[in-house]
């Protein structure tokens, strides 16, 4: 019984991977621009429609609300591709201890938002508060106005 309903199985998943080339979806980059929110204007430039707060770094420890848990700098790699790395240390780092280094590509599968984006920000705070670590939060070139491979450029130049 058992190797009657493995089978039954295999031959389900057969038919699913058989089926899945017959649906195919024809869309156009018009389509794609509007669920990004993006908008191609006819000199050729493009509006962002989704706007997401951004933040500065915060390379020193103010009297703000909410406190820093961790300052941060932007370090630029490149002047021509303005490519740079939001360095976060913890506030408080344990003394005589080596802090791991953890690089950080933000989300936005490299069209959209930035390092300085405050979702991405904080994110990159509180985790070099928590662990302690130092963290290296890569702000890279987005499509389509730089054609890939910018932006993995701009993530291997922060890495290496």
């Amino acid at each position: 019984m058992e190797q009657k309903s493995k089978s039954v199985a295999l031959v389900l998943l057969f038919c699913l991977c058989l089926s899945w080339h017959t649906t195919e979806a024809q869309h156009t980059w018009q389509e794609a621009f509007k669920v990004l929110g993006i908008s191609w204007n006819p000199n050729g430039t493009l509006n962002r429609e989704i706007q997401i707060p951004m933040v500065d770094p915060t390379p020193y420890d103010e009297d703000t609300t909410p406190a820093p848990t961790a300052l941060s700098q932007d370090i630029y790699l490149s002047p021509r591709s303005k490519a740079y790395i939001r360095l976060y240390i913890p506030l408080n780092p344990p003394k005589n201890k080596k802090l791991p280094l953890i690089i950080y590509l933000h989300g936005g599968d490299f069209v959209l938002f930035s390092a300085s984006t405050v979702i991405f920000h904080n994110f990159c705070n509180d985790t070099a508060s928590q662990f302690p670590a130092v963290v290296a939060s890569v702000e890279y070139r987005l499509a389509p106005e730089n054609r890939l491979p910018a932006a993995y450029d701009d993530a291997l130049n922060g890495i290496f």
